[in-house]
Protein backbone atom coordinates (compact mmCIF):
# COMPACT_ATOMS: atom_id res chain seq x y z
CA UNK A 1 0.00 0.00 0.00
CA UNK A 2 1.60 3.18 -0.71
CA UNK A 3 2.03 5.73 1.90
CA UNK A 4 -0.06 8.34 2.29
CA UNK A 5 -3.37 6.37 0.88
CA UNK A 6 -5.91 5.88 3.81
CA UNK A 7 -6.31 2.26 4.77
CA UNK A 8 -9.33 0.11 5.84
CA UNK A 9 -9.30 -2.09 8.95
CA UNK A 10 -12.23 -3.75 9.73
CA UNK A 11 -14.36 -2.10 8.07
CA UNK A 12 -13.95 0.99 9.14
CA UNK A 13 -12.48 3.96 7.25
CA UNK A 14 -11.61 7.49 8.46
CA UNK A 15 -13.42 10.43 7.00
CA UNK A 16 -12.72 12.35 4.04
CA UNK A 17 -12.24 15.45 6.24
CA UNK A 18 -10.11 14.00 8.70
CA UNK A 19 -7.90 12.02 5.52
CA UNK A 20 -7.48 15.80 4.51
CA UNK A 21 -6.86 17.22 8.13
CA UNK A 22 -4.13 14.59 8.32
CA UNK A 23 -2.50 14.79 5.03
CA UNK A 24 -1.84 18.47 5.53
CA UNK A 25 -0.31 17.73 8.94
CA UNK A 26 1.58 15.08 7.67
CA UNK A 27 2.94 17.78 4.87
CA UNK A 28 3.27 20.49 7.31
CA UNK A 29 5.27 17.75 9.78
CA UNK A 30 8.81 17.29 9.96
CA UNK A 31 10.75 14.12 11.27
CA UNK A 32 11.16 13.68 15.08
CA UNK A 33 14.72 12.96 15.78
CA UNK A 34 14.09 10.86 19.16
CA UNK A 35 10.52 8.92 19.66
CA UNK A 36 7.20 11.27 20.58
CA UNK A 37 6.13 10.66 23.89
CA UNK A 38 2.31 11.83 25.14
CA UNK A 39 1.62 11.06 29.03
CA UNK A 40 -0.19 12.39 31.93
CA UNK A 41 0.19 16.25 33.11
CA UNK A 42 0.39 17.94 36.43
CA UNK A 43 -3.69 17.83 36.24
CA UNK A 44 -4.11 14.35 36.10
CA UNK A 45 -1.69 13.53 38.98
CA UNK A 46 -3.02 16.02 40.95
CA UNK A 47 -6.70 14.14 40.18
CA UNK A 48 -5.00 11.09 40.88
CA UNK A 49 -3.82 12.42 44.29
CA UNK A 50 -7.42 13.64 45.16
CA UNK A 51 -8.80 10.21 44.34
CA UNK A 52 -6.37 8.54 46.69
CA UNK A 53 -7.61 11.25 49.68
CA UNK A 54 -11.30 10.13 48.61
CA UNK A 55 -10.97 6.68 48.69
CA UNK A 56 -9.06 6.65 52.45
CA UNK A 57 -11.64 9.12 53.86
CA UNK A 58 -14.86 8.06 51.90
CA UNK A 59 -14.92 4.21 51.80
CA UNK A 60 -14.48 1.90 54.90
CA UNK A 61 -12.94 -1.80 55.34
CA UNK A 62 -15.14 -4.45 55.11
CA UNK A 63 -16.01 -6.82 57.67
CA UNK A 64 -12.62 -8.54 58.70
CA UNK A 65 -10.77 -6.17 56.05
CA UNK A 66 -9.12 -4.44 59.16
CA UNK A 67 -5.57 -5.33 60.76
CA UNK A 68 -7.70 -4.69 64.17
CA UNK A 69 -9.97 -7.70 63.52
CA UNK A 70 -8.91 -9.62 60.88
CA UNK A 71 -10.49 -12.38 58.61
CA UNK A 72 -9.04 -14.26 55.35
CA UNK A 73 -12.04 -13.40 53.36
CA UNK A 74 -12.18 -9.98 55.19
CA UNK A 75 -8.44 -9.08 54.10
CA UNK A 76 -8.96 -10.58 50.61
CA UNK A 77 -11.49 -8.02 49.62
CA UNK A 78 -10.18 -4.99 51.45
CA UNK A 79 -6.85 -6.04 49.64
CA UNK A 80 -8.40 -6.22 46.29
CA UNK A 81 -10.77 -2.99 46.70
CA UNK A 82 -7.24 -1.24 47.90
CA UNK A 83 -5.40 -2.67 44.35
CA UNK A 84 -8.08 -1.47 42.21
CA UNK A 85 -7.68 2.13 43.59
CA UNK A 86 -4.24 2.44 43.20
CA UNK A 87 -4.47 1.08 39.90
CA UNK A 88 -7.01 3.87 39.10
CA UNK A 89 -4.64 6.47 40.34
CA UNK A 90 -1.78 5.33 38.33
CA UNK A 91 -4.05 5.13 35.26
CA UNK A 92 -4.82 8.71 35.61
CA UNK A 93 -1.60 9.65 36.36
CA UNK A 94 1.01 7.45 34.77
CA UNK A 95 0.10 6.70 31.37
CA UNK A 96 1.98 7.13 28.66
CA UNK A 97 2.38 6.83 24.33
CA UNK A 98 5.26 6.00 22.71
CA UNK A 99 6.08 6.19 19.43
CA UNK A 100 9.51 5.10 17.85
CA UNK A 101 10.64 3.46 14.67
CA UNK A 102 9.51 0.79 15.31
CA UNK A 103 5.78 0.86 16.43
CA UNK A 104 3.59 2.22 19.10
CA UNK A 105 3.83 1.15 22.56
CA UNK A 106 1.58 1.75 25.76
CA UNK A 107 1.38 0.69 28.96
CA UNK A 108 -1.01 -1.60 31.00
CA UNK A 109 -1.55 -3.18 34.25
CA UNK A 110 1.13 -6.01 33.82
CA UNK A 111 2.73 -5.28 30.97
CA UNK A 112 3.37 -2.96 28.18
CA UNK A 113 1.39 -3.24 24.71
CA UNK A 114 3.12 -2.89 21.56
CA UNK A 115 1.56 -2.32 18.35
CA UNK A 116 4.08 -2.52 15.13
CA UNK A 117 3.10 0.15 12.04
CA UNK A 118 1.83 -2.55 10.16
CA UNK A 119 -0.75 -3.37 12.67
CA UNK A 120 -2.05 -0.20 12.88
CA UNK A 121 -4.95 1.24 10.20
CA UNK A 122 -5.09 4.09 11.99
CA UNK A 123 -5.83 6.03 15.17
CA UNK A 124 -8.88 7.81 16.80
CA UNK A 125 -9.78 9.97 19.40
CA UNK A 126 -12.39 8.38 21.79
CA UNK A 127 -15.25 10.44 23.59
CA UNK A 128 -13.87 9.74 26.78
CA UNK A 129 -10.53 10.45 26.41
CA UNK A 130 -9.30 6.67 25.16
CA UNK A 131 -7.33 6.38 21.68
CA UNK A 132 -8.39 3.87 19.71
CA UNK A 133 -5.39 1.91 17.61
CA UNK A 134 -7.67 0.85 14.70
CA UNK A 135 -6.05 -2.26 13.00
CA UNK A 136 -6.82 -5.49 11.65
CA UNK A 137 -6.54 -7.99 14.42
CA UNK A 138 -7.58 -5.48 17.43
CA UNK A 139 -8.42 -2.15 18.45
CA UNK A 140 -7.27 -2.11 21.90
CA UNK A 141 -6.73 1.34 23.77
CA UNK A 142 -3.88 4.02 25.47
CA UNK A 143 -3.70 6.89 27.09
CA UNK A 144 -6.23 9.08 29.21
CA UNK A 145 -6.75 12.70 27.57
CA UNK A 146 -9.15 15.00 28.34
CA UNK A 147 -12.26 14.12 26.70
CA UNK A 148 -12.68 16.32 23.39
CA UNK A 149 -16.20 17.42 24.41
CA UNK A 150 -14.26 18.80 26.93
CA UNK A 151 -11.92 20.66 25.65
CA UNK A 152 -14.01 22.26 23.47
CA UNK A 153 -16.33 23.20 26.72
CA UNK A 154 -13.36 24.81 27.96
CA UNK A 155 -11.69 26.37 25.05
CA UNK A 156 -8.70 24.04 25.47
CA UNK A 157 -6.81 22.53 22.36
CA UNK A 158 -7.84 18.99 21.71
CA UNK A 159 -4.85 16.81 22.92
CA UNK A 160 -6.95 13.52 22.09
CA UNK A 161 -6.99 14.56 18.77
CA UNK A 162 -4.35 15.63 17.70
CA UNK A 163 -1.99 13.12 19.18
CA UNK A 164 -4.44 10.56 17.08
CA UNK A 165 -3.75 13.01 13.81
CA UNK A 166 -0.15 12.69 14.47
CA UNK A 167 0.48 8.91 15.25
CA UNK A 168 -2.03 8.31 12.02
CA UNK A 169 0.22 10.79 10.11
CA UNK A 170 3.28 8.25 11.13
CA UNK A 171 1.51 5.29 10.07
CA UNK A 172 0.77 6.39 6.47
CA UNK A 173 4.45 8.20 6.36
CA UNK A 174 6.93 6.21 7.11
CA UNK A 175 9.68 8.53 6.12
CA UNK A 176 7.94 10.84 9.37
CA UNK A 177 8.47 7.99 11.69
CA UNK A 178 11.60 9.02 14.72
CA UNK A 179 14.31 6.79 13.78
CA UNK A 180 15.58 6.24 16.95
CA UNK A 181 14.21 3.39 19.49
CA UNK A 182 12.56 4.45 22.58
CA UNK A 183 14.23 2.60 25.63
CA UNK A 184 13.48 0.57 28.71
CA UNK A 185 12.58 3.41 30.95
CA UNK A 186 9.92 4.50 28.17
CA UNK A 187 8.34 0.94 27.56
CA UNK A 188 9.20 -0.96 30.27
CA UNK A 189 6.92 0.48 33.47
CA UNK A 190 3.47 -1.79 33.84
CA UNK A 191 0.84 -0.05 36.02
CA UNK A 192 1.53 -2.89 38.45
CA UNK A 193 4.77 -1.75 39.17
CA UNK A 194 3.18 1.51 40.92
CA UNK A 195 -0.27 0.39 41.82
CA UNK A 196 0.61 -3.01 43.96
CA UNK A 197 2.62 -0.68 46.55
CA UNK A 198 0.05 1.95 46.01
CA UNK A 199 -2.62 -0.05 46.83
CA UNK A 200 -0.94 -1.76 49.93
CA UNK A 201 -0.38 1.95 51.37
CA UNK A 202 -3.94 3.04 50.33
CA UNK A 203 -5.61 -0.50 52.32
CA UNK A 204 -3.31 0.33 55.47
CA UNK A 205 -3.97 3.98 55.32
CA UNK A 206 -7.54 3.40 55.57
CA UNK A 207 -7.81 0.79 58.37
CA UNK A 208 -5.69 3.49 60.34
CA UNK A 209 -8.08 6.46 59.65
CA UNK A 210 -10.91 3.97 60.22
CA UNK A 211 -10.61 2.59 63.01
Amino acid sequence: MNAGVPRRACGREMPPARQERVQLLAAAMERPVEPLVWRSGSTARVAAALWCVVFVVSTVPPAGGSLAGPSAGGLVVAAWTSLVAGWAACRLALWRITADGDGVRFHRMWSTTFMPWSAISHAEARRDGLLEFVGPASEPMGGLFRPPWLSRLLGRPDGAGEAADTLTALVLHPRLRPPARAGRVLTDTPYARWAVPLGTLLCVARDLVHR
